[in-house]
């Protein structure tokens, strides 16, 4: 029986424009037309050897205006070195073999080899060095492509994978994918950003260059030293273009235009202790309210982790009855597609180097709202009194004269121990849990706690500056073997569990790359149920992925 575990395929994207692709025999199969109109799709020049007198008219008749080479007489093992391009040899670049002649199979397979010419035997995978896995191509030509394969599992399984997955893309993803790109190279050129090597090295860190599609880059978040220089500001707008395309709603992306990038200028004020503010304009806008205070009402909800399965019911109540949604952008987009249509929905651009100014807007777009008669829900991620300024927001709204509704909702910091299979208490083993920040307002560690190694020790917003964090907290007199879980995206489908120790910490997070948004957990319980061995030759395990039951949030309020 073969060893499905063992045998992985290397996926690639491959640019044919100009090559040589061979097909050698039979056009008895309908995949033998089907071939080569893939062929001239992606840009190569198909060549046929077959000995059949009626190929070149059918080819003719099927593929009109296009320059195919079609020979008619019967192939051997040396067509594959002969007909290629000049300035390969002529050695073909790929063979396409439709063939059941097990001599002649033999023989073009092992010249294939010997030469390093791919072949893809039809139906046969013993005789093939590549396969064709099903793969949907954007009809309206954005670039967008999704490949499936079940490494010969059957193709007839990989094609219905392959619709699940287009169809649960919104309708409008190619829109998304062109306008990304447009305002990617209109940045990158505006900015002339490339032209250096430090430009290039933070394109990498943004995911902002070409030709790697395997990106998981610990950098993608760590905090800025550089942000209000003048380099740093040049760069603003790349790094928030990364955002927008790790954060937003997919269907969102496609009405971004390069308005949405500019600074933060002329925000209306109003009333906080963290904003100054006019005390003139501040009373006339309560005068202007008092009448419309019967229908306005404003909410501060959580939102929970990510998972739709762990909003309250109370928050969906909510969600559903309001005529404004203001959401953080690390609400996710199953929670945000329960939001009705026909509500106005706005998300904060909290990115880096911007994230006091954007929290000011949402303030202030609420305030307005308010003023206008509108039922405005405040949707945060988590909790909103577990670092998410649900506190700051709650005394704004109130000193201007509405007091929120606050509904709780399952916070990050605890869910993401249960669903990483860690119980923060379990007797001999740890008897106390400590939930703190790693970074302060002012972009500075906070004062660290003393080891306890009975502790649950779980970390907040610290994953962007670990290589400082570790050293500090090992200055801090904390075990260097320390057992600790990096979780990201705590009940989202791709939720990620990395275990590992304190000493290894940044090195792990450096090779695995980041995922935000995530947590570090410390302490003995990280593998209390797990059995697992971290040592100098096992640095790291990680665990993949997060199962939820179905919602159907539409029935839960009936």
């Amino acid at each position: 029986m073969r060893e499905l575990l063992q045998k992985r395929q290397l996926i690639t994207s491959s640019d044919c424009k100009g090559e040589i692709h061979l097909i050698l025999g039979s056009i008895d199969s309908n995949s033998f037309f089907a071939r080569i109109k893939s062929i001239i799709n992606i840009g190569a020049i198909p060549k046929i050897i077959c000995n059949d007198k009626q190929l070149s008219s059918i080819i003719d008749s099927k593929f009109p205006n296009h320059d195919i080479s079609v020979l008619e007489k019967d192939y051997d093992g040396n067509d594959v070195i002969f007909h290629g391009r000049f300035e390969v040899n002529n050695v073909v670049d790929r063979v396409y073999l439709y063939e059941t002649d097990s001599v002649k199979l033999n023989e073009i397979f092992n010249t294939c080899q010997k030469n390093r010419i791919p072949i893809n035997t039809y139906q046969n995978r013993n005789f093939s060095t590549f396969h064709c896995p099903s793969t949907y191509i954007d009809p309206e030509n954005s670039g967008l492509q999704i490949t499936v394969s079940t490494d010969g599992n059957g193709c007839l399984l990989a094609n219905r994978i392959k619709r699940e997955i287009v169809s649960n893309l919104p309708s409008n993803i190619s829109k998304t994918v062109r306008n990304m790109g447009i305002l990617r190279e209109k940045i990158i050129n505006e900015e002339n950003i490339s032209s250096s090597p430090e430009g290039k090295k933070l394109l990498l860190d943004y995911g902002m260059l070409d030709g790697d599609d395997c990106w998981d880059n610990h950098n993608f978040n760590r905090l800025s030293t550089k942000i209000n220089t003048e380099y740093g500001k040049k760069l603003k707008r790349t790094r928030w273009l990364s955002q927008f395309m790790e954060y937003y709603p997919l269907s969102r992306l496609a009405d971004l235009n390069i308005d949405d990038f500019a600074e933060f200028k002329n925000l209306p004020i109003g009333n906080s202790r963290n904003f100054k503010y006019d005390i003139t304009d501040d009373i006339i806008s309560k005068v202007q309210s008092k009448k419309r205070k019967i229908q306005s009402s404003i909410s501060l909800i959580g939102s929970g982790p990510g998972s739709l399965s762990m909003l309250t019911l109370g928050a969906l109540k909510e969600i559903k009855s309001a005529d404004v949604i203001l959401a953080d952008k690390l609400v996710p987009q199953e929670v945000l597609d329960v939001i009705p249509s026909s509500t106005e929905t706005f998300i904060a651009r909290k990115f880096p180097g911007n994230a006091s100014k954007a929290q000011e807007e949402l303030l202030n777009k609420g305030l307005e709202y308010l003023q206008n008669g509108k039922r405005v829900v405040r949707l945060k991620q988590g909790d909103p009194y577990v670092y998410g300024r649900g506190g700051e927001e709650y005394l704004f709204f109130k000193e201007n004269g509405y007091t929120p509704l606050v509904l709780p909702g399952i916070s990050s910091a605890l869910s993401s121990t249960v669903l990483s299979n860690i119980p923060a208490t379990q007797r001999n083993i740890a008897d106390q849990i400590l939930i703190c920040t790693g970074t302060l307002k002012d972009g500075k560690l906070p004062e660290l706690p003393t080891y306890s190694p009975t502790r649950t020790t779980i970390f907040l917003m610290v994953l962007h500056r670990i290589d400082e964090f570790t050293k500090a907290i090992s200055e801090h007199g904390w075990d260097i073997n320390s057992p600790v879980a990096i979780v990201e995206r705590s009940s989202c489908k791709d939720q990620r569990v990395v275990r590992t120790k304190l000493k290894y910490l940044p090195e792990v997070v450096k090779e695995v790359g980041s995922r935000p948004p995530g947590v570090l957990i410390f302490g003995n319980a990280v593998n209390a149920l797990v059995d697992i061995t971290i040592d100098e030759y096992n640095k790291y395990n990680i665990e993949e992925g997060f199962r939820e039951f179905e919602i159907d949030a539409e029935q839960l309020l009936k």
